[in-house]
């Protein structure tokens, strides 16, 4: 059975990502540097204050400050650039590896799909959207979606439709940790992916069984 964290410290709280965790039943927490300012969507009693926010992630990740609970730690990659060395280097620990991402052909054919359906003669290319997720431990949270300009308003159906598509892929392919920014065709047979590239965001597992 998979183990399904409770606590993610968020580097970068800002409130889409706050919002994705909470969405999923985890608790979001925030770590800021003393006298920096304070995270929004993020009660001060969820909130570490910190010196040194490097050294906390290390004591975090070595247990030394196990009193909180954080299971996962999540950066949005602008971060101090000693925190985000700290960060990478829990995020490819022992027996991780970077994630595989499959180019247009191949994830037709992991698909089981041939090439997007084209246009008919005097149509429009089909509009395509851009889904931005993060995934902690296998679950993949939304961030955020940009439609096409150009499309009529989405409905709550069609909404769910590329939701489910998106969710799908990443099980799909094997992602576990990190963001992803997924294209997907709306076309007449309902959504099709078309590509998937990495974005900056950063997760990192402290080990699950961490004291409470």
């Amino acid at each position: 059975m998979m183990y399904k964290p409770c606590r993610v410290l968020l580097l970068t709280p800002d409130a889409g990502l706050v919002q994705a965790v909470s969405d999923t039943g985890l608790e979001p927490w925030a770590l800021r540097r003393t006298g920096g300012g304070a995270p929004g969507g993020i009660p001060p009693e969820r909130t570490l204050t910190t010196d040194d926010p490097a050294r906390t992630l290390r004591d975090l990740a070595a247990g030394e400050d196990a009193g909180h609970g954080i299971d996962f730690v999540v950066s949005g990659g602008a971060d101090e650039p000693a925190v985000l060395d700290a960060l990478r280097g829990l995020a490819l620990g022992p027996g991780r590896t970077a994630p595989w991402l499959p180019d247009r052909a191949e994830l037709r054919e992991i698909l089981g799909r041939g090439p997007v359906p084209g246009p008919a003669a005097g149509d429009d290319p089909a509009p395509v959207c851009q889904v931005d997720t993060v995934s902690v431990s296998g679950m993949h949270l939304l961030l955020d979606i940009t439609w096409p300009e150009s499309r009529q308003p989405m409905g709550e159906s069609e909404q769910a439709g590329v939701r489910e598509t998106v969710r799908r892929l990443l099980d799909l392919i094997g992602h576990q940790f990190g963001g992803m920014r997924t294209d997907v065709a709306l076309t007449p047979t309902g959504p099709s992916p078309v590509e998937i590239t990495g974005t900056p965001v950063l997760v990192a597992s402290l080990g699950p069984g961490t004291k409470r």
